[in-house]
Parts: C-alpha cells; structure tokens; sequence
C-alpha cells in the first residue's frame, strides 16, 4: 500500500474501495465508518486544485474507473480481473467520448503527453536525488512513466485490486466471494 501511495494517486484506491462498500450495502457502522474514510479522503484529493490537463484527465479517469467497476461487481459480481478490465476499458471509452467533445484536437493530446512527461520527469527526479546511483536508470524511467495511458491502466489495475481486498476484508457480505482468483 505504502508502495502504491508512492507511486500513484491514493484516490484509486479510496474511492473504489469506497464504491464497493457502498455497493456491498454496509449495515455495520465500521462499514459506514470505512464508507466514510474512504470515501472522504478519495474526494478530499480528488477536489483539490488541478494542477494541469493531465491531471483533470488523470482525475476523470478515476472517477469514471471507479464507477464502472463498482457498477460492474453490484450487477455481475464475476471476479476481479474481468471486472477490473473492463472497468478500465469502459473509463477508456468514457474519456474518449468527454474529450472529443470539448478537446481541440491534437494540441490537447500534446499537452497531456507534454505534462505526464514533466510530472514522471520530476518524479523521477526525486528518486535519484534520494539514490543517486539510480541516475542512469533516470531516462527510461521517465519513458515509461510517461507512457501514460499504459501507466494509467497499470495503476487502476493495483489500485482496484487493493480497493477489491479491503472490501473483502471489511464488508460483511462480499460482493464476491471469489476475490481475486478470477
């Protein structure tokens, strides 16, 4: 988790597990209370200021991600990973269809990929002034970080899975007891 909150917005987990556990219908006031948490904090940061497109999109996605996977277990709880990634491939779809509505073309694919490529830049930046022996590892790190679409997805997936165990571990009543096998 620690690694997780490192690396990727905290809110991927949050507000995920926060779905769930609605979806699950809490009845426990631990289960509200984990609701409330949860779902407190994957807002909190979700509604602090957007530093950028990148990070509005970043933002969407997780709102998007979040509901297309909570959804999908409540309706056809049928295991994470087919649940996971068709969550992401619906949020896919959903950013796809917000922003050829309002995107003006190309520039703002620019952008995104102008700004994820910053940001993994400093991140990175940030790691090798911690282990400078990592420095020559800087370059692809950033390239692969900035590869953002893959990296979003990667990150989703981690971030549902640990959403989908404390779910598991929290709520009474699962929304499948077949957990993370599937």
């Amino acid at each position: 988790m620690l690694l997780f909150a490192a690396l990727a917005p905290v809110s991927l987990v949050a507000l995920p597990l926060a779905a769930l556990l609605v979806a699950a219908h809490p009845g426990t006031r631990g289960e509200w209370l984990a609701v409330g948490l949860a779902g407190g904090a994957g807002v909190a940061l979700l509604a602090a200021p957007e530093h950028g497109v990148f990070d509005a999109l970043s933002r969407t996605w997780i709102v998007l991600v979040t509901v297309a996977f909570a959804a999908g277990a409540r309706l056809s709880p049928t295991g994470f990973w087919p649940l996971a990634l068709r969550a992401c491939l619906y949020a896919a779809a959903g950013i796809t269809v917000l922003v050829g509505r309002s995107a003006t073309g190309p520039a703002f694919w620019t952008e995104v990929q102008w700004e994820a490529t910053r940001d993994a830049s400093r991140a990175v930046r940030y790691v090798v002034e911690v282990a400078p022996g990592l420095y020559p590892a800087f370059e692809p790190a950033v390239r692969l970080l900035a590869a953002w679409p893959l990296w979003l997805v990667a990150e989703s997936l981690a971030g549902l899975a640990l959403a989908w165990h404390g779910h598991a571990l929290i709520a009474r009543t699962p929304l499948s007891a077949a957990g993370l096998n599937h």
